[in-house]
């Protein structure tokens, strides 16, 4: 069963950077609530209930922000109440809110975009415009997995020699130093490896070819292309203050027109396209495996 991972990496990208990008530049609560719910959605169907700790801190954003905005945010006109001589108001608190969903929406996004692609992904990516910028990306987030794993082996190994003492502060910043000593040691190592190992293969003499072939199929021109209409859509609509909100110095809603309801309809389903693939693969599995 194909996933939407497997898609071309310049179909999917495209996509997300369309649907992040539509996110950012938007403060139409219901497109961003649209977008969170969609990332969220995705984001659950890919990796189930992993990662607990994203998951408290990106949703927990929202609150975060409506409670700390209005605390150094006076604006507006309909006050709810009164703390410390500064006044509270619901326009205030909506900002801070809308903001907020609009930050952990983003934050989904690029996570998923970061966890559907690879270093073979991103040199793919990035070698028509520079092979050595695409090289030093690639080799980045290699390494940030890389360097995570070795400290987590080093601390294991540090503890497990004795040299840390429960609840001690001192001994706990002198581990810290340790381990950062034998990491950065290791690090430097490992780059000379890498390099003797790159030009033994020989690296810079001449075009570098991809190891994993991405080819174009019908399914990704068609993902491309819908994703590219349905994001004029949105943009349209945006451009023409169908989905412009003003919070200060009352709420005002943009009328709900024609174009107010194709940019909020073309961005629902530019947000459910990956969802929408990974459901119709796993019907097809699903029909093929009871027909054996």
């Amino acid at each position: 069963m194909r996933s939407f991972a497997d898609m071309n990496p310049a179909a999917v990208t495209v996509h997300l950077l369309l649907t992040a990008c539509i996110t950012i530049f938007c403060m139409e609560p219901l497109l961003l609530g649209i977008s969170l719910l969609c990332a969220v959605t995705f984001y659950l169907v890919k990796n189930g209930g992993a990662n607990r700790g994203f998951h408290l801190f990106a949703l927990g954003v929202p609150a975060l922000f409506a409670l700390l905005n209005p605390l150094w945010n006076q604006h507006g006109t309909t006050v709810l109440f009164v703390l410390n001589d500064r006044a509270v108001t619901a326009e205030a608190l909506c900002y801070g809110a809308v903001t907020g969903i609009r930050l952990a929406a983003v934050l989904y996004w690029f996570r998923i975009f970061s966890e559907l692609t690879d270093s073979e992904k991103l040199f793919y990516l990035f070698r028509f415009l520079s092979p050595r910028i695409a090289m030093v990306l690639s080799m980045a987030i290699r390494n940030l997995t890389l360097y995570r794993e070795q400290m987590k082996k080093i601390r294991q190994s540090q503890k497990a020699l004795g040299l840390y003492r429960e609840a001690h502060l001192i001994d706990d910043i002198r581990g810290g130093v340790r381990i950062f000593s034998v990491l950065l040691t290791w690090a430097l190592e490992n780059g000379i490896i890498t390099a003797n190992s790159m030009t033994a293969r020989g690296y810079g003499t001449g075009r570098r070819s991809s190891y994993t072939t991405f080819r174009w199929h019908m399914r990704d021109a068609v993902l491309l292309g819908v994703s590219l209409v349905l994001a004029a859509v949105c943009i349209r609509s945006a451009a023409a203050g169908a989905m412009h909100w003003e919070f200060y110095p009352v709420c005002d809603a943009p009328p709900h027109g024609l174009l107010w309801f194709a940019g909020v309809g073309a961005y629902l389903l530019l947000s459910l396209l990956p969802l929408i693939y990974e459901g119709k693969e796993a019907l097809t599995w699903h029909r093929l495996r009871s027909r054996i």
